[in-house]
């Protein structure tokens, strides 16, 4: 593992910050590329998407932090130690979403349905890319084992050798993308024949998102089947909205299928 990418003096870089970094600019540069496709203003859509990276990253550092409010209070000298907050994949997401909607709202020409379908994607590749900074970093450690996959992470205490759930997030969330873009193949066109837009791609992202949370949990570092009753702040929210992902992908499905037979 390379948890340290480089030293200056000083200052350290660390290998986690940096990936998730590019992985995030990687994203918002793909989501750049795909306005077009969905019939989206380029000028008006870089604006919402630029104050929505801002978000996104204060997202990803505020949601990291919330399981840890009792131990700064006892330690405000925490908040100076920047290298130690790191970044909550989930909250990235909250936070671009939620400030997409706001934003778009005060939009006139700007749809939030056609712009979560064409960030879905690219969000899935961002945790492809940015899981492996985790990896490099020996966070989010899984289950030890002895299956074939498993590696010695350096810094475990135990010395063990585990599951490298990083690489089973990065992986699995590679192949949601290719299953996106194939739906998006198919749903683009009949998209253009519909009075009104239905957005297909983004609920389907999120459940297949979901999916794989909960199913990598299993080979997590938690207390045994405690992902059942959703051990952190990210499965509780999960939880709670996967009904309503599943209530938006229906409607939007059947609102294309009775647009289609008119």
């Amino acid at each position: 593992m390379y948890p340290v990418l480089f030293r200056i003096g000083s200052l350290t870089v660390d290998t986690y910050n940096v990936v998730w970094f590019i992985a995030l600019l990687l994203a918002i540069w793909w989501v750049i590329r795909r306005l077009e496709i969905y019939g989206l203003d380029e000028y008006e859509a870089r604006r919402i998407m630029a104050v929505s990276f801002f978000c996104m990253m204060i997202g990803a550092i505020i949601f990291k932090q919330l399981h840890r409010i009792p131990y700064i209070i006892s330690n405000p000298s925490y908040l100076l130690k920047f290298q130690q907050w790191g970044v909550s994949e989930f909250g990235a997401v909250l936070g671009a979403f939620i400030s997409a909607f706001v934003m778009c709202i005060f939009s006139r020409n700007i749809s939030f349905l056609r712009l979560c379908d064409a960030a879905a994607p690219p969000a899935m590749l961002a945790i492809a890319v940015g899981r492996w900074g985790c990896f490099f970093h020996g966070c989010c450690v899984g289950l030890p084992s002895k299956f074939f996959t498993a590696v010695h992470f350096p810094r475990d205490p135990a010395g063990l050798t585990r599951h490298p759930v990083q690489i089973y997030y990065s992986a699995i969330a590679i192949v949601i993308v290719f299953i996106l873009l194939r739906v998006e193949r198919r749903i683009l066109p009949r998209q253009k024949n519909s009075n009104r837009y239905y957005s297909v791609i983004a609920p389907m992202a999120m459940i297949m998102y979901t999916f794989m949370r909960f199913g990598v949990a299993v080979a997590r570092d938690y207390h045994p089947f405690s992902w059942l009753i959703a051990y952190s702040m990210t499965f509780k929210i999960l939880t709670a909205v996967f009904p309503f992902l599943c209530l938006w992908l229906a409607y939007s499905l059947l609102r294309l299928k009775s647009a289609e037979s008119i």
